[in-house]
């Protein structure tokens, strides 16, 4: 069995998550909504789920997700509302420039929630970690009226779990070496990456806890799961080198392309390429935890009678309604460019393929979880990386 690396490197990383966002906004947006019973969601009685739900509402048993008729009926005096995205979006915005002045590493891990590295810094100002998360937890609430949760810890699992332990407006602090203890009696879902689907199939192993888990050796991991649950169980051990990937270090585009040596005249050939080329960049794309807006194709045509060589080079792009990061999502509009642009025995010399304005992975959409089908394409990611040579690939 080969040796793995069980050690957590020291630092300071801080995860803010503002507390019901979604529901805290429009209850300053609108302040007779305060201390009222608050949905977020689609207000169809039938199809409508709960987006978001104010402390007021879970009181009575409402969670995110919830379909709406049955939230209405725990609590039939609730408010329902629908999302505002544009305010969503611009109070996200005041809270990242309200954290940004404290640390440049910040990431912004969804729209309600960030990273930051602190490490070192509030040793600068004289003061202890957490009074430097305290300071930022209560700048943020005086200057945008929206409280946040915040978890300290020396790694983003565990300080995201530490965020969600102690709601709302409170700090939690898990010192370096007490990552696997702080974590050993948690439910198993506590834990990022931990799903429906992996919990059934922990459960079916007699795990209830994550010390039940963590307690697994590497042997036993392997066999029972794959060598693809390594890094989760890792986590569930606390250990999380992973770094805070500062929003202004992000790629505003991502690209690939490949020339024919031997120029192609077949549509069929070119969509091949095509999608050999999208799994790269749509896999660097998750890499980054990013989404993208737009997706364009480039194409070189081989023109020029004679003998004498010419090319003539066009870029179509494609607005999507949502960002995605997914094949299923990304590469039918691809195809769709392609197909609509370039008439077949034209003879090509170069394809590309390309996504831009990309998003951190905020879940936008309020009324659409793409979150299992987001999960099979990172895990598709993840065995290719661990295995190499593309073993996995989405069929489209």
């Amino acid at each position: 069995m080969f040796q793995l690396p069980l050690e957590q490197t020291k630092r300071q990383i801080l995860h803010i998550d503002a507390d019901a966002f979604f529901a805290s906004v429009e209850q300053i947006l609108n302040p007779k909504l305060r201390s009222k019973p608050l949905l977020v969601g689609g207000p169809n009685s039938t199809r409508g789920i709960v987006s978001a739900a104010s402390y007021e509402a879970r009181a009575f048993g409402i969670k995110s997700g919830m379909p709406m008729y049955l939230a209405k009926k725990k609590c039939p005096k609730a408010v329902v509302v629908p999302g505002h995205f544009d305010a969503y979006r611009d109070f996200s915005k005041r809270i990242y420039q309200i954290l940004i002045k404290h640390t440049p590493d910040v990431e912004m891990a969804s729209i309600d929630e960030a990273y930051l590295d602190i490490t070192g810094y509030p040793e600068m100002f004289g003061e202890s970690p957490e009074l430097f998360a305290k300071m930022i937890l209560m700048e943020t609430y005086g200057k945008t009226g929206i409280s946040v949760s915040c978890g300290l810890a020396s790694n983003k699992t565990v300080a995201k779990v530490a965020s969600s332990q102690n709601k709302p407006h409170k700090l939690t602090v898990v010192p370096y070496g007490s990552e696997k203890k702080f974590l050993a009696p948690l439910e198993l879902r506590a834990l990022p990456g931990i799903g429906p689907r992996t919990y059934s199939l922990l459960e079916k192993f007699g795990l209830r806890k994550l010390g039940d888990f963590s307690a697994l050796s590497l042997a036993e991991v392997m066999d029972h799961f794959g060598i693809q649950w390594i890094p989760l169980w890792k986590r569930s051990m606390g250990i999380d080198n992973s770094q805070v990937i500062s929003s202004a270090s992000l790629p505003k585009s991502i690209s690939k392309e490949r020339t024919f040596y031997q120029s192609v005249s077949d549509n069929r050939a070119c969509l091949k390429k095509l999608k050999e080329l999208a799994a790269m960049v749509f896999a660097k794309l998750r890499s980054h935890n990013l989404k993208a807006r737009t997706v364009f194709v480039r194409i070189r045509y081989k023109r020029g009678p004679g003998g004498r060589d010419s090319f003539d080079d066009f870029t179509f792009q494609k607005v999507l309604e949502i960002p995605s990061s997914m094949d299923s999502k990304l590469f039918p509009a691809i195809k769709d460019l392609f197909l609509r642009n370039v008439e077949n025995g034209e003879v090509v010399r170069l394809v590309g393929i390309g996504v831009t304005q990309l998003y951190q992975n905020y879940n936008l959409n309020l009324f659409e979880n793409d979150e299992g089908e987001d999960n099979l394409f990172y895990t598709i990611d993840r065995v290719n990386k661990l295995y190499g040579d593309n073993k996995l690939r989405y069929g489209i």
